[in-house]
């Protein structure tokens, strides 16, 4: 049953994701969730920087798993990765958290369309939350993801779907892995900018805000 639920279940998610975006696009004009309360500028901070180092090091290595592979052989290397790896999961948590926060009091407020950002986002919190659990309970997981999911990944694109590694690996990993399947499903259905998670411009403006005065105190006589 395991190895049905990973073998057909990725290409579910992924015409689920299709769906949905189709129907964001062609029947709701891509109208987004009524946007929630402001965070703090030290979330947004920790959103943009947490994103960046996860997504970076889980595409680096889907991209050029020969390459990692061979940093991955020095333990030393496998634990600084991991180390830096883990912090950007905290802090990426930390943001998520506090937009998923938000979203609740927006929708116990009664704000339309908020019912689906809010399982959205606690879909993201808890792939998260298994993504840091996987870090620390289980020995050099970024070895694992190399030499398991990526493959597995792979064999997916080609259409020829491996299971074998993936079935016989430990829950914690089969579940991380299922919580990111339902995540793809669901996200065009919430109605979330990517701005929600990756707040990029808005760090970039708040940047830019605290360095104009400086810049303008330079070119007054």
């Amino acid at each position: 049953m395991t190895a049905v639920i990973f073998t057909y279940g990725p290409y579910f998610a992924f015409f689920g994701f299709l769906a949905a975006r189709l129907y964001q696009w062609g029947i709701l004009r891509d109208r987004l969730a009524p946007p929630a309360p402001e965070v703090s500028p030290a979330t947004e901070a920790a959103l943009a920087l947490g994103f960046a180092i996860v997504f970076s090091g889980h595409l680096a290595t889907a991209v050029a798993p020969g390459a990692m592979r061979v940093l991955l052989s020095d333990p030393d290397r496998v634990a600084a990765i991991e180390t830096i790896g883990l912090v950007g999961a905290l802090l990426f948590s930390w943001g998520v958290a506090a937009r998923l926060r938000q979203r609740v009091r927006a929708w116990r407020r009664g704000v339309a369309r908020q019912a689906g950002a809010v399982a959205v986002l606690a879909v993201l919190l808890a792939v998260c939350l298994s993504g840091i659990y996987l870090t620390v309970g289980y020995r050099w997981i970024t070895v694992w993801y190399a030499y398991i999911l990526v493959p597995y990944t792979r064999s997916l694109v080609a259409l020829e779907p491996v299971t074998g590694a993936v079935v016989a690996s430990p829950w914690a990993l089969k579940q991380h892995t299922l919580l990111f399947f339902v995540l793809l499903a669901a996200w065009p259905a919430a109605g979330l900018p990517l701005e929600e998670i990756f707040p990029l411009r808005a760090v970039a403006r708040r940047f830019a805000d605290a360095a104009q005065p400086a810049d303008s105190a330079e070119v007054q006589p």
